[in-house]
């Protein structure tokens, strides 16, 4: 069983930010636009919005802690498996 321990904290890299376990693991990245026009035009973040989502996603770390639902490689593939059908099992009569 893996864990994402704690601090989360956010990394600059090229063109975006990253969001590091204490370990060194890259849970999520963030890319950005430096050109807010060109950014808006194509669909893309901005690197402001990019540091501000990689911010709030580092954050969500503090209430997995007080809920004790930690991250775990295990503890997710558990839910999600047990809780999405398999194909063609989403429980219609014409499956």
């Amino acid at each position: 069983m893996t864990s994402f321990p704690g601090p989360w904290r956010v990394v600059e890299i090229p063109n975006g930010f990253a969001v590091d376990d204490a370990t060194g693991r890259q849970l999520g990245v963030f890319y950005g636009r430096a050109d807010p026009n060109i950014a808006g035009h194509t669909g893309f973040l901005t690197i402001d919005e990019a540091r501000q989502l990689a911010a709030d996603f580092a954050k969500l770390q503090e209430p997995l802690k007080r809920t004790g639902q930690a991250g775990t490689d295990a503890d997710w593939k558990t839910h999600h498996t047990a809780t999405r059908p398999r194909w063609g099992q989403t429980g219609n009569a014409r499956d």
